[in-house]
């Protein structure tokens, strides 16, 4: 997986003050970790892997400072190629994709894929808890890929139901992988991007000991900070959508955006549907649709989410209702970019 020319870092975070995780890895590679495992923060290097460790809780909470002076000091003393952070089981994705992109750090790292590695055994018919809580949901929502492990133990129902189930968001995975416990992973995973639903003539292929359950998807568009949203747009004899994609950076406004959809989305009797997830400065939303006592009136609120790759609505407006929309669709959707465009904070100064 690692080309042998290359310096990898692997930062670990662990919930717990006993350095478990790391030391498991250290012994992985070939470390000699002795009593170096009970450190609270200690790191080693053998054979082009650097493993750096972090305990006593969570980089996403109060505590990121050490995770980002952890990382800080690994890119300064060994320059490495790649750096993997693996943080604790009950961490928060997206605080720790925000903690590396603060002014600290994002001028030092280029973030790419975010993977969640998920026991496919889960997907059985026993009991479990973890499939029903909102971390494990928040988790396979920031991934931009899903790999699927402990397949030589699962069933194929077991695989079935994990595949059936990676294909069920949106935005969509780049890549739903399933591997077994031995395997090597192929190195391009690492690298996959979230874009439209859609094969792709140059996305990664799995190596031999994965295999993808489903296409990846289009590859992301060249997004620019307060640039122009990228426009996706498709069409049948019944429905026609448009999807809009904006810059990581780019910030919305709060009321703006809630007057956008209450006002305007809500009130326009030929959508069929619509989705969104935008960014509303450290907050990133989506939004539901909530409906009044009367059972008549219905307004937008917005929910908490875990994705952190760009903002992006996409509505889908049925046919046949609105003929004055109908002769000029072209002329409906960039009214849309325009409304989008008016909810955008300004740029920084």
């Amino acid at each position: 997986m690692r080309p042998a020319n290359e310096t990898w870092a692997v930062v670990v975070n662990e919930f717990g003050a006993l350095g478990i995780d790391g030391a498991l890895l250290d012994d992985a590679i070939g470390g000699d970790v002795g009593a170096r495992a009970i450190a609270s923060d200690r790191d080693s290097a053998n054979g082009g892997v650097v493993v750096r460790e972090v305990n006593g809780g969570c980089v996403c909470c109060a505590t990121a400072a050490p995770f980002t002076l952890a990382v800080t000091q690994v890119i300064r003393r060994y320059a490495p190629a790649r750096v993997l952070v693996e943080p604790s089981g009950m961490g928060d994705a997206g605080r720790v994709i925000d903690a590396l992109r603060t002014e600290h750090l994002k001028s030092s790292v280029d973030i790419r894929a975010t993977l969640c590695v998920v026991d496919v055994r889960e997907f059985g018919a026993r009991e479990s808890g973890v499939r029903t809580s909102a971390l494990f949901a928040a988790q396979c929502e920031c991934a931009d890929a899903l790999v699927g492990s402990f397949a030589d133990c699962a069933t194929a129902d077991e695989i079935a139901a994990f595949e059936a189930f990676g294909r069920g968001f949106w935005p969509k995975k780049a890549a739903v992988v399933i591997g077994e416990r031995a395997n090597v992973i192929d190195a391009r995973i690492l690298d996959v991007e979230c874009g439209w639903e859609g094969a792709s003539d140059d996305a990664p292929h799995a190596s031999n000991a994965m295999n993808p359950s489903g296409p990846f998807v289009l590859p992301r568009p060249t997004l620019v900070y307060h640039g122009e949203p990228w426009m996706l747009k498709n069409a049948t004899s019944e429905y026609a959508s448009c999807g809009y994609a904006f810059h990581v950076d780019d910030v919305f406004v709060r009321p703006l955006l809630k007057e956008f959809f209450d006002a305007f989305v809500l009130r326009r009797v030929d959508v069929a549907r619509f989705k969104g997830i935008m960014r509303l400065g450290a907050d990133w939303v989506r939004p539901d649709i909530v409906h009044g006592d009367d059972g008549a009136s219905h307004s937008i609120a917005f929910t908490s989410v875990a994705y952190r790759r760009d903002s992006r609505f996409e509505l889908i407006r049925t046919r046949g209702i609105d003929a004055d929309t109908d002769v000029d669709e072209d002329a409906f959707w960039n009214l849309i970019r325009e409304k989008l465009l008016a909810c955008r904070k300004p740029p920084r100064v």
